[in-house]
């Protein structure tokens, strides 16, 4: 087994490189005025992504008045910084939703966690976060646990399962003791190999840290705790009220508004999952 992350990502070939789409859709996210014919380019390439993007504008969850009927429709509609950012998840929901066997993960559940962070970030942003904010955070939420599927294989390898009911905090302390490093360190490692803008690559290697440094990390960090609370765990199903609280606070929200914003969050789950594309 590699002895360190770099090589580690190197010995991964199914991972060792994002996927096309992906990369494209980042480049084009990280470009601060993007040509909407660029956008159409990429996303038309790809006929699921476009199907999937065509259900999700037409959804309730966006309630238009009119029929979005192309990917151009859905930028003038929604805006370029929203396309981007669902095609952008929906395009990593294929990564995602491999099953994650030494999480007791199975197929679909990485992914259903990983959205339920997303959608829990962007409703509890403090402030509302504004749509750029917003779009930032979601994504940040979406590929958090991307480390998750680099320590898969090593964890097998010395055993094959993580033992059942642990808590984040106790997740992370086994994994470390078992490989040296923790599911955070392996997907900031991975997310820098893929050219990830150094703010997501922050959120990903931080957001298990007891004291996270605030802003969007923060934010992150109390979503995950939220949806494995709620039963979207992504392997550590046990969140202690004070973890809750004490992430909560770190986030600067208002827990009394925390609680409805949950549940609106989680009933949109099962039909962003859909519309997303998730076959699991």
């Amino acid at each position: 087994m590699p002895k360190d992350l770099a090589s580690l990502v190197a010995a991964t070939p199914e991972l060792a490189a994002m996927p096309a789409t992906s990369a494209q859709l980042l480049k084009l996210l990280e470009e601060p005025d993007t040509p909407g014919a660029d956008i159409v380019a990429v996303i038309e390439k790809d006929p699921g992504l476009t199907a999937n993007l065509l259900k999700l504008a037409n959804s309730a969850y966006y309630g238009l008045r009119r029929e979005v009927a192309s990917a151009r429709d859905a930028l003038v509609m929604l805006g370029s910084r929203t396309v981007l950012t669902m095609a952008f998840a929906a395009s990593m929901g294929r990564l995602l939703q491999m099953p994650v066997t030494a999480y007791r993960l199975p197929r679909g559940q990485l992914w259903r966690h990983c959205l339920a962070v997303g959608l829990l970030a962007t409703r509890l942003v403090p402030g509302g976060g504004g749509a750029g904010g917003r779009n930032r955070v979601f994504t940040a939420g979406v590929v958090h646990d991307l480390g998750k599927l680099l320590l898969d294989r090593p964890l097998r390898e010395r055993l094959e399962v993580l033992p059942q009911d642990l808590d984040a905090d106790g997740l992370v302390r086994a994994e470390r003791q078992l490989l040296g490093f923790d599911h955070a360190e392996a997907g900031a490692k991975l997310a820098a190999a893929w050219n990830f803008p150094t703010d997501l690559v922050d959120v990903i290697a931080g957001h298990h840290a007891p004291a996270p440094a605030g802003g969007m990390t923060a934010v992150v960090r109390a979503a995950d705790l939220i949806a494995s609370r709620n039963g979207h765990d992504g392997g550590a199903p046990r969140v202690s009220d004070g973890q809750l609280a004490q992430a909560i606070e770190a986030a600067g929200l208002d827990p009394a508004r925390t609680g409805e914003l949950v549940d609106q969050s989680l009933r949109d789950l099962d039909g962003l999952l859909v519309l997303l594309g998730a076959d699991a």
